[in-house]
This record gives structure tokens, sequence and C-alpha cells, in this order.
């Protein structure tokens, strides 16, 4: 099994005048990157991820891989 590619993690509406800017923060935890694997058990898996907001995008690189044996994370 491989998890999807892209998937919508965190979000926050917002409004803005013309001009106007403002400062978002969107905490994402760990498990937030976990799937399912073919044992049925939750798992993040080392590598690296890439995470994009609008037209921008960053790199975070996860250093080990983590296996929640509860079904819920």
């Amino acid at each position: 099994l491989s998890p999807d590619v892209r998937r919508l993690r965190a979000f926050e509406k917002i409004e803005l005048q013309p001009g106007e800017t403002k400062k978002v923060v969107l905490k994402l935890p760990a498990n937030d990157l976990a799937f399912v694997n073919e044992k049925g058990k939750w798992i993040i898996e080392e590598g690296d991820f890439r995470f994009q907001i609008g037209n921008l995008t960053d790199k975070v690189t996860c250093t080990q891989t983590k296996i929640w044996d509860s079904p819920n994370k």
C-alpha cells in the first residue's frame, strides 16, 4: 500500500482586504502524515515530505519510521 501523494491536512479560512497581510500558523502533528499499512497498522515512514501552501513548497525529513498499535494513532 502506498499513501496518497497529496492530502489536505490543515486548513484555516481567513478574510483579507486588498493589500492586507496576516500571519497564519497551522500546526500539523506527525501522526497526520501516517497511513494504514498492509498489516492494518498506522505508520509514518522515514523519508522526505513536501508541504505546499499556495504556490510555495517546503521539505521536511522524517528520520525514523513509527508504527502505532492503537487503531486511532
